[in-house]
Parts: C-alpha cells; sequence; structure tokens
C-alpha cells in the first residue's frame, strides 16, 4: 500500500477542484450558500482517500486484473453518483447551471487517483 499515491491524488484534486469552484463562483454563479468551497473541498479529499482504500482492499481480493476491476467500478460509481445532482432542486437563481458545475467534481478523485497510480511502483 503506498501513501504516498493517496496523499499526492487527494491532494491535487482538492487544488484543482478547488480552484475550478473558485473560478466557477466568479464567472458563472456564486453557489456558496449551496456548496461552500471547504465542503468541496472536504468531499474531494474523503473521496479520493476513500478510493485510495478500496483500491487496496481489490488489490488484496483480487490478485489478478485487481486495477481493471477497481477502475470499472469506481468510474461506474462515480457515473451513479452525478444522479443526484442531476435530480436535485436548487431553490436559488440559476438553477439550472448547478448540475453543469457539481458533475465534474464527482470525476475528478477518480481522474486524479488514476493519472497518479502509475507514478507510485505498486508492492
Amino acid at each position: 500500500m503506498n501513501v504516498k499515491l493517496g496523499l499526492y491524488s487527494a491532494l491535487s484534486a482538492c487544488v484543482l477542484g478547488t480552484l475550478y469552484t473558485y473560478f466557477y463562483y466568479q464567472t458563472l454563479f456564486d453557489f456558496s450558500a449551496i456548496l461552500p468551497l471547504w465542503k468541496v473541498s472536504f468531499g474531494l479529499i474523503s473521496f479520493t482517500l476513500i478510493l485510495f482504500y478500496m483500491q487496496s482492499l481489490f488489490c488484496k481480493l483480487l490478485n489478478h486484473r485487481a486495477m481493471f476491476w477497481f477502475s470499472l467500478s469506481a468510474s461506474i460509481g462515480s457515473f451513479v453518483s452525478i444522479i443526484y445532482p442531476i435530480t436535485e432542486r436548487v431553490y436559488i437563481d440559476a438553477s439550472e447551471f448547478y448540475p453543469g458545475f457539481i458533475i465534474p467534481l464527482h470525476f475528478l478523485p477518480l481522474l486524479m487517483f488514476i493519472t497518479f497510480y502509475h507514478l507510485f511502483p505498486q508492492k
């Protein structure tokens, strides 16, 4: 289990997600009343660390093609997780922008994890 992989993935997802959220709030619409910046950062860090532990579990349970099964299940999980923001009713102006804002944040932790996975050799 390579802890650097989890930490670098979580930190990069947090930084990119925070920058994305900040610029989205400045340019299109400020959803900070619904989703403050600290919740975005905390959610990205926690979800990325959950992915890290999930991948470690897959490697312990499945010796053959563990990364394939992990990537497949995490991709499906990320895709299914966008159902909630699409169906959620936001009672503020410009609520039609909310799904377009939140959906990229659901894929960012998995994208960062898979990106950094190849930099750190697995034992």
